[in-house]
């Protein structure tokens, strides 16, 4: 990548990053290494985090991890999300896909405003 083009993202905000992951498949890759987006969170002050599920003794535990420790970030609550669920997916707006297994229903929900919305379960 060339210095300028790396420089001028660096100080992009993620709208105009977004659109630079949509150029090609090697752009896109370019905006996922570590030191591109250590480097954007420090210039931009855009937190970069990272929701990790993990079990233990068959309990999930959810946790949001960022990559930028040399600020302090707030603790991020997950105690709107009900017990007992795998997580499926997110996005990068911190939208969150999950399955609850009481009932077998599945969720949308933003631990940001701490809200959730039941959808409909998808035809199999």
């Amino acid at each position: 990548m060339p210095d300028v083009i790396y420089e001028v993202l660096t100080h992009s905000s993620i709208e105009i990053v977004g659109k630079f992951k949509l150029l090609s498949m090697e752009c896109n890759k370019f905006t996922y290494k570590f030191t591109f987006m250590k480097l954007h969170s420090q210039r931009t002050n855009i937190v970069f985090r990272f929701f990790i599920q993990s079990m233990i003794k068959n309990e999930y535990h959810i946790s949001f991890v960022s990559i930028d420790t040399s600020k302090p970030h707030p603790e991020m609550s997950f105690d709107f999300i009900p017990d007992h669920v795998e997580i499926l997916t997110s996005t990068n707006q911190r939208v969150l896909l999950y399955h609850a297994y009481h009932g077998s229903c599945y969720y949308v929900g933003n631990p940001i405003i701490k809200q959730q919305q039941k959808i409909s379960n998808p035809k199999t």
